[in-house]
C-alpha cells in the first residue's frame, strides 16, 4: 500500500488510520512511543523546505522505532545527474523499502508505479495534494468531538495553488459535510470559481458567518511563476481573520492554519490567544497522525 493521495482511499482506510492515531494518544499528552517496528527502514526526500511535515515524520518514525535516514537532494548524488528513480533503487538496494517524499511536481504517483514493489508516502507533492496534512486535520476535529459530515467549513486565503486545499476538498467529498465555501482574492483563486464542490464568493465576512471550522492560507509566492502585485493593505483589509471577524462564525468554531502562520498578513497577531485557534493541536497532531499512517503501511510489507 502507498499514500499518494485522499482519493485512493475508501471511507473504511480513512476511518482506521484516525482511529489508530487515537489509540498512539498519551492520556498525558502527545503520543506514546510504541517501539514496535525496529526491523524497518525508511528515506526522507524533500525536495522542497519543510519543518512541521518533516520533523512529525522523523518523531513519528523515532516513535515506532524505525530506522530512517534523510536525503538531502542538494548534497546527493541528484546534483550530479543521478535521477530520482535511480536514487530510490540505491537505497532500496540498501535495504530502504519505505519512500517519504515532497516535491514541486506530483511525481510520487508515477515513482509509485514505477516501483511496485516499495511504499510511498506523498509528503506533498506541488500544488496537487497533501494527504496527511489533510487526514491531520481530521483528527484534530475529531480531538474535540465533532463530525465532519456535520460541519460548515470555510477556506480563506490562496486556493489555487493550495494542495492542502485540494486533499481536504478531497475528504469532504469522502466523508462529507454541511457546507463547503470558499473566499480569498479572486486572482488567486480562479479555479474555484465555478467549482462543484463548493461555493466561492469573494466576500470573506459571508463566507465565515455561521462556520463551524475556518481553515486559513497564507499566500504560496514559491509556487506562482508571475509574480502578483499584491497591495498589502487592501489584502489585510478584505482577507485577515481577526477576532472581531470570526464574531460571524459559529458558536465554538475551530481556527485552523496549516502553517506556517504569516502573523499579521493572514491572520492577526491576537487570533493565536483566541480558545478557538487549533493550530498548536494540528502541529501535535501531525506526529500521532503520521505514526498512524507509517505503522500501517510498515504491517503490510
Amino acid at each position: 500500500m502507498n499514500l499518494i493521495d485522499i482519493e485512493s482511499l475508501n471511507t473504511k482506510e480513512i476511518e482506521d488510520i484516525i482511529l489508530l492515531a487515537s489509540q498512539f494518544r498519551s492520556d498525558v499528552g502527545g503520543f506514546n512511543q510504541e517501539l514496535i517496528y525496529g526491523d524497518k527502514k525508511a528515506a526522507l526526500l524533500f525536495f522542497e523546505p519543510s519543518t512541521r511535515t518533516k520533523s512529525s515524520f522523523q518523531i513519528a518514525l523515532m516513535n515506532l522505532g524505525a530506522s530512517y535516514i534523510d536525503i538531502n537532494p542538494d548534497t546527493s548524488s541528484i546534483v550530479k545527474g543521478e535521477s530520482v528513480g535511480d536514487t530510490i533503487e540505491t537505497l532500496a538496494l540498501m535495504g530502504v523499502h519505505l519512500f517519504i517524499i515532497r516535491h514541486s511536481e506530483p511525481i510520487i504517483s508515477d515513482l509509485a508505479n514505477q516501483y511496485p514493489d516499495l511504499c510511498f508516502i506523498n509528503a506533498g507533492a506541488g500544488a496537487e495534494s497533501h494527504p496527511t496534512q489533510a487526514l491531520t486535520d481530521l483528527l484534530t476535529i475529531k480531538e474535540f468531538n465533532r463530525e465532519i459530515s456535520q460541519m460548515n467549513i470555510s477556506i480563506i486565503g490562496h486556493l489555487d495553488h493550495s494542495r492542502v486545499t485540494k486533499s481536504f476538498v478531497e475528504l469532504t467529498k469522502k466523508l462529507g459535510c454541511k457546507t463547503l465555501r470558499f473566499s480569498g482574492l479572486p486572482e488567486l483563486c480562479t479555479t474555484f470559481f465555478d467549482s462543484n464542490f463548493g461555493k466561492f464568493d469573494p466576500d470573506m465576512d459571508s463566507v465565515i458567518k455561521d462556520s463551524d471550522l475556518v481553515i486559513g492560507l497564507r499566500i504560496q509566492k514559491e509556487r506562482m511563476q508571475d509574480i502578483l502585485s499584491i497591495d498589502h493593505a487592501e489584502y489585510v483589509s478584505k482577507y485577515q481573520l481577526t477576532k472581531e471577524r470570526l464574531k460571524n462564525a459559529a458558536e465554538n468554531f475551530l481556527l485552523f492554519h496549516p502553517g506556517p502562520v504569516n502573523y499579521g498578513i493572514e491572520f492577526n497577531e491576537e487570533i493565536a490567544s483566541l480558545e478557538n485557534c487549533k493550530v498548536s493541536h494540528q502541529v501535535a497532531n501531525g506526529v500521532g497522525l503520521r505514526m498512524a499512517v507509517l505503522a500501517k503501511l510498515f504491517s503490510e510489507q
